[in-house]
């Protein structure tokens, strides 16, 4: 009888420290940080160095191409997706036409 309720309590304890891991995981990878802020951020730096001469234009109209989608990003459905330009379609062309 001491030996079962020993057992179910090793297993109540392990029980309980895989439910606080996996919530722990889901929230980590399922709801992440928004980093629109970081993107901000890095955009201004960059904006910075051009203006002091370090980065040329074009070289910042690249690296703006490529931040500048991840500013828009709105949605948690949409985070680590980009959206296509306003106008284009976002899928493959069904009919073939």
């Amino acid at each position: 009888m001491g030996e079962s309720v020993v057992v179910f309590l090793v297993l109540g304890v392990v029980l309980g420290v895989a439910i606080v891991a996996i919530n722990r995981i889901r929230a980590r990878y399922l709801h992440p940080g928004d980093d629109r802020g970081d993107w901000g951020k890095t955009l201004m730096t960059c904006k910075n160095l051009r203006d002091e001469g370090v980065l040329t234009d074009e070289e910042y109209r690249k690296i703006r191409t490529l931040v500048e989608p991840r500013l828009r990003l709105d949605g948690p459905g949409e985070r680590g997706r980009l959206r296509p330009p306003p106008g284009e379609r976002a899928g493959p062309d069904i009919q073939g036409t």
